[in-house]
């Protein structure tokens, strides 16, 4: 599972993940938190690699 740390996450700007997800797995409402849909998401990790902030990381279930 990849999950957003939200206290890492500045929610100041449009995240650049939405349009970089293979999958289109995140989305945002504004500037808020992006969310994740696990159910759409490859776990490719590519997200977790470019996230500027460092604010997504793979969870271990």
């Amino acid at each position: 599972m990849i999950a957003i740390h939200k206290d890492r996450c500045p929610q100041n700007h449009r995240c650049p993940l939405v349009s970089r997800c293979p999958a289109d797995a995140i989305s945002q409402s504004g500037f808020g938190l992006p969310v994740i849909a696990q159910e759409r998401c490859l776990q490719c990790g590519l997200c977790v690699d470019i996230c500027p902030t460092g604010a997504v990381a793979k969870t271990i279930q």
